[in-house]
């Protein structure tokens, strides 16, 4: 969901190189632009605040979400961010090695073979159009599900409702 205010946990959770890891969502004004220009125009009127290339690379997506969601699906289609959940996984620290590294890949590994122990198996059988880090990062978020379908997840700030009443929050 794109609320027009925007929750984001602090860089200083995360800390350096990880701290920009985690960019701000676009307002849903900004959803619907043609181009990063004008998105960032609208996000910049709404939030105070410019839109990154990335989160404007994904608005599409993000709309499609804002879309389908309904107060009786937010129950189970909740927001959970890789990053915030490596980071849950690696006992509240920023991870070390960055997205393209190898290194990244034997430290999230690490994280999720207590969870998934067949998870080495899947990155050796994946499809090749998958990446590594999207299936480790799919698996990040899995483990959020699971957390959340026993009672157990936890979110980044205190919950807040944005302008059509959702819960905007990302969970771990």
């Amino acid at each position: 969901m794109a609320p027009e205010h925007v929750i984001r946990p602090p860089a200083s959770c995360f800390g350096q190189p990880r701290g920009t890891s985690v960019f701000a969502a676009p307002c849903r004004a900004a959803l619907t632009a043609k181009t990063h220009a004008e998105a960032s125009a609208i996000n910049r009127q709404k939030t105070g605040r410019g839109l990154s290339k990335q989160a404007f690379g994904i608005g599409s997506k993000i709309k499609q979400v804002d879309d389908a969601i309904t107060p009786e699906t937010q129950k189970w289609a909740f927001e959970v961010h890789p990053e915030v959940c490596f980071w849950a996984l690696n006992g509240q620290h920023p991870m070390a090695h960055k997205k393209t590294t190898s290194e990244r890949k034997a430290e999230r590994i690490s994280l999720l073979a207590p969870i998934f122990p067949k998870i080495e198996r899947h990155l050796s059988n994946r499809p090749p159009r998958v990446g590594a880090d999207d299936l480790l990062d799919a698996a990040a978020a899995a483990w959020s599900a699971l957390r959340r379908y026993r009672g157990e997840a936890k979110c980044v700030c205190k919950p807040e409702r944005d302008e059509t009443g959702f819960e905007v929050n990302i969970c771990y």
